[in-house]
């Protein structure tokens, strides 16, 4: 039987609007105030927040000093999904604050927070860091920075850019509707149309680390890249590009680990 320290635990976390979210977390097997919070990607199932998943994340040796906070999406459950609770959850905005309002409900107040965020959650961590100051790093794991209707036609094939920039002026004229286009509701595109991210990543002043990759054609990975270099002349914003790449890392997600681990060792634990 594993050890109470080892396991993970279920915190029902009350959010705007009637709403909630199951925050799970585990701890350090030694006592730590170091916590590394998960945002997970948009398409996230429940995760459980155990030491194995930290442990995939980011190596064993330097997941012992942490103890570690998945923050799952309103909705989502261990057996079921709640999917209107989950679509009207679906904007950025709501995002950023029950992330806030979950780290708050979890992690003391004299505790340090490493935020890494995968997808649609790399893009939220530079917001969520401004708001904390708790937070002393992000890394952003295949994020853009970047409006995600912009790069949505950025990314598009020649043939298909008329057909998205009529969408795109749909989604504006409707941006509370539900109906569906490319995966995501008018509502959720809408909430997603901002430079957000570039303007959070903008004087945030802490260590911050974007992991990408080569053949990623969800995020526009050109502005990306060149928003980083840039704002790496000002902060201390580190750079990690896989060649044999796209935007889901199925293949990478050990060497994602070793950069992660070391980011991590040469940034908290040095």
């Amino acid at each position: 039987m594993p050890s109470p320290k080892l396991s993970s635990h279920f915190t029902l976390v009350p959010l705007t609007k009637g709403r909630n979210l199951i925050a799970s977390f585990s701890m350090a097997s030694k006592r730590s105030r170091r916590w590394l919070v998960f945002l997970t990607e948009s398409a996230s199932d429940f995760r459980e927040g155990d030491r194995k998943e930290l442990e995939s994340l980011v190596g064993a040796r330097v997941a012992r000093h942490f103890n570690f906070l998945v923050i799952n999406k309103p909705g989502l459950s261990p057996h079921t999904t709640d999917r209107d609770l989950f679509e009207n959850s679906f904007r950025r905005t709501r995002r950023i604050e029950d992330a806030l309002k979950a780290m708050k409900a979890v992690i003391p107040k004299n505790h340090q927070i490493h935020l890494v965020g995968y997808s649609e959650g790399a893009y939220l961590a530079p917001q969520v860091a401004k708001r904390d100051k708790r937070v002393a790093t992000v890394s952003m794991i295949g994020g853009g920075t970047r409006g995600w209707l912009k790069e949505e036609y950025n990314t598009a094939g020649l043939s298909e850019r008329k057909e998205y920039l009529n969408k795109i002026k749909d989604i504006y004229r409707n941006p509370r509707s539900l109906e569906k286009w490319n995966g995501f509701s008018y509502a959720t595109w809408y909430s997603y149309r901002g430079d957000n991210t570039l303007q959070a990543l903008r004087n945030l002043k802490r260590p911050t680390l974007a992991i990408l990759g080569a053949r990623d054609r969800v995020i526009d990975l050109r502005s990306t890249i060149v928003d980083m270099v840039l704002i790496s002349e000002k902060q201390p914003v580190h750079i990690h590009v896989f060649g044999d790449c796209g935007h889901y890392f199925s293949k990478h997600w050990s060497q994602v680990e070793l950069v992660l681990g070391r980011f991590l060792t040469d940034n908290v634990l040095s």
